[in-house]
C-alpha cells in the first residue's frame, strides 16, 4: 500500500479552513502552529495529544470529501448522527475481508491509545484528532474516526470501517458509527449482505479494483484520503 502525505497548508485549503477557524473548531493547543503534515494514524511514531473531535468539525470534514475524480461532493449538504449500531443492520459493497488487516487491527489498535485515559476497544471509540510526530520527528496530525455509513432510502451502506464492522459482527456486538444522511449522489457499489463476502489473504487481493467491489462505479468512489481520513 502506497504511503501518502498532505502538506498542512494544502490541507487547510482543501478543507476550506484557515488556521484560526481550525483552532476554533477544535480548541487546539498551541502546538498546532508546528504541524507540518497530515499522515495516517498507523505511521505516527509518537502520540503527544489525543483530542476529542467536535461533531461540527467532523461534519465539516465529511462535507468536503470528494469523489476520486475530484468532480463531485457527495456530502456537501449532509448531516450526521453518531450512534451505536449492529453491523448486521448495514450492507456492504466490498467482496473481500482481508485476514491480515483485521488481525493487525486487533493487535495494534489497543496499543495506539494505551497512554491515554480513553477506551481502547475499537467498538467504543469516538472521533479523535491526534497530534504526534512522524519517524523524522516532525509534528503531524492524524484522525481516528468511527466507521462511516451512508443512508440511502431505507438502507445503511458501509462507506468506511468495513473491517471494524466485520470484527464487531463476528463478536455479536455493536459499534460506534457515523451515519451520514442526505447524500447527494448514489453509492459507488451495489449493496450486498455480509454472507456474500469472503475472508481471504491480502496477497490474494485482485489487482483490478473493480474485482474487489460489487458493481463498482469508480467515478463515484469516495476519496477519503483527500482530507486525510485513513479508511
Amino acid at each position: 500500500m502506497s504511503e501518502w502525505v498532505i502538506p498542512f497548508e494544502e490541507y487547510l485549503e482543501r478543507a476550506q479552513l484557515n488556521l484560526k477557524t481550525f483552532q476554533d473548531y477544535l480548541v487546539l493547543p498551541s502546538r498546532v502552529r508546528g504541524i507540518k503534515k497530515i499522515i495516517p494514524l498507523r505511521t505516527l511514531r509518537q502520540i503527544d495529544c489525543v483530542h476529542n473531535m467536535k461533531t461540527k468539525f467532523l461534519l465539516k470534514i465529511i462535507q468536503q470529501i470528494k469523489t476520486l475524480d475530484g468532480l463531485k461532493s457527495p456530502f456537501s449538504h449532509s448531516h450526521i448522527d453518531i450512534v451505536k449500531i449492529d453491523p448486521n443492520q448495514v450492507k456492504v459493497g466490498q467482496k473481500f475481508v482481508y485476514r491480515e488487516k483485521y488481525i493487525n487491527m486487533i493487535e495494534s489498535l489497543p496499543r495506539v491509545f494505551h497512554e491515554f485515559a480513553i477506551g481502547s476497544g475499537f467498538s467504543d471509540l469516538g472521533a479523535f484528532i491526534i497530534f504526534g510526530k512522524d519517524k523524522s520527528g516532525h509534528q503531524c496530525l492524524s484522525y481516528y474516526i468511527p466507521p462511516m455509513v451512508e443512508k440511502h432510502g431505507n438502507e445503511l451502506l458501509t462507506m468506511d470501517g468495513f473491517h471494524r464492522n466485520f470484527l464487531t459482527r463476528q463478536m455479536g456486538s455493536t459499534i460506534n458509527t457515523v451515519i451520514i444522511k442526505n447524500v447527494n449522489i448514489p453509492f459507488p457499489c451495489s449493496p450486498h449482505h455480509w454472507n456474500e463476502t469472503q475472508v481471504i489473504s491480502i496477497e490474494k487481493r485482485p489487482e483490478n479494483i473493480k474485482e474487489r467491489y460489487f458493481d463498482l462505479n469508480k467515478n463515484l468512489f469516495r476519496d477519503l484520503k483527500y482530507l486525510g481520513i485513513d479508511g
